[in-house]
């Protein structure tokens, strides 16, 4: 009899999907659950199911310097040095890292690890970004000796609370546990990225409370809370998931800046049901900007622009300006002057706007929307 725990389809393959997608988005996953129910099994069937090597670290086990690099003294200086297991990672070029007993890692030992979440970066060794890092950690009431996560370190996981079934236990153990299987997860693409991070700032500026929101007591920091980083990294994980998953995608967002904050989200971006990019660039005047309602206008006008900007191209960046002027002459110059402040920061080098955005820019200049010599 084998010692994976279940992982029933139905229930496990949200779960599975988040965990894929943020890999692939080089987010961290942090899963809370209690000792005994298969969190390092569960991470095992996963990466022997993709074929990956696994390196398993216990961090209640290790010193600092098992993150942070032991110095050794060389003719030129001191390197720090990275353990075997960072090593054998960066050889095999992608695989997971499985932190273990996070919580139960003295606070130094925490704070060792913090470059290594955010940057896989372990001594003087980068890892490869292929590498996914997931860590698993004990509830308080079930951690003996333990510590909740500080802010800094808590704020770069996408926290995930693992619990099984008890039908997919019975079923395993009565016919042998299955490999767990995940949902669709999309390759990356900079614009999907951009068009999500777009979605998530257009969000922000309809409730600017939620961007950076630091809970007040020391349990509710140790889990997931929104701040500018875990929305960036939300946009990131969503440009990977199938936008009709909504079991994963709000198990994503939840995650990363909280229930809350996620719940709004998911649901303001379910009823804001924008035009295509793309259709706007190649028509400007397809959308009635004169009737729309400004957040709409301000989530449109931001996708337009991210999307053009998306590949770096002069000709993508030199498209965007054209419903932005238009938009401007049907009312919104403030909505237009938002994007194209944000246009003129992505200009490509010996770039102008075009000649057709010119008169547009001018207005923007007089009203002290934008600096003059933009104009």
């Amino acid at each position: 009899m084998t010692n994976h725990l279940p992982a029933l389809q139905r229930q496990s393959s949200p779960l599975l999907t988040v965990m894929r997608a943020a890999g692939r988005a080089g987010v961290a996953v942090l899963l809370w659950g209690k000792p005994g129910i298969g969190k390092s099994s569960l991470l095992q069937a996963l990466a022997r199911a993709e074929g990956l090597p696994m390196e398993t670290v216990i961090a209640s086990l290790r010193e600092p310097a098992d993150f942070a690099g032991l110095p050794i003294v060389r003719e030129h200086g001191v390197d720090l040095a990275a353990p075997a297991w960072a090593v054998r990672l960066a050889e095999a070029e992608e695989g997971y890292l499985f932190l273990d007993e996070l919580t139960t890692a003295p606070p130094a030992v925490q704070a060792a690890a913090l470059r290594l979440v955010l940057d896989r970066v372990v001594g003087d060794l980068t890892l490869p970004h292929k590498v996914r890092v997931v860590a698993a950690a004990n509830p308080p009431e079930f951690a003996a000796d333990g510590w909740d996560l500080a802010a800094p370190m808590a704020n770069r996981f996408l926290h995930v609370e693992f619990e099984p079934a008890l039908d997919d236990w019975l079923d395993g153990m009565t016919t042998g546990f299955q490999v767990p299987t995940s949902g669709r997860v999309l390759d990356f693409s900079p614009v999907a990225r951009a068009a999500s991070r777009a979605q998530v700032a257009s969000f922000i500026r309809t409730r600017p409370d939620l961007l950076h929101d630091l809970p007040r007591d020391d349990a509710s920091t140790g889990r997931a809370w929104p701040s500018h980083r875990t929305w960036t990294m939300t946009a990131d994980v969503l440009a990977l998931l199938d936008p009709d998953d909504t079991p994963a995608t709000l198990l994503a967002a939840t995650g990363l800046v909280g229930e809350g904050a996620a719940v709004e989200y998911i649901a303001w971006r379910a009823h804001n049901d924008l035009p295509d990019p793309a259709d706007v660039l190649a028509d400007p005047d397809s959308v009635a900007w004169a009737t729309l309602e400004p957040s709409r206008a301000w989530a449109t006008l931001t996708a337009v622009t991210a999307h053009s900007t998306a590949d770096g191209t002069k000709t993508g960046w030199r498209a965007a300006w054209a419903p932005l002027a238009v938009a401007a002459r049907a009312g919104l110059q403030d909505v237009a002057a938002a994007n194209a402040r944000a246009l003129l920061k992505s200009r490509p080098t010996g770039e102008r706007p075009p000649a057709s955005a010119r008169a547009f820019l001018t207005v923007l200049a007089d009203a002290g929307l934008i600096p003059q010599e933009a104009a």
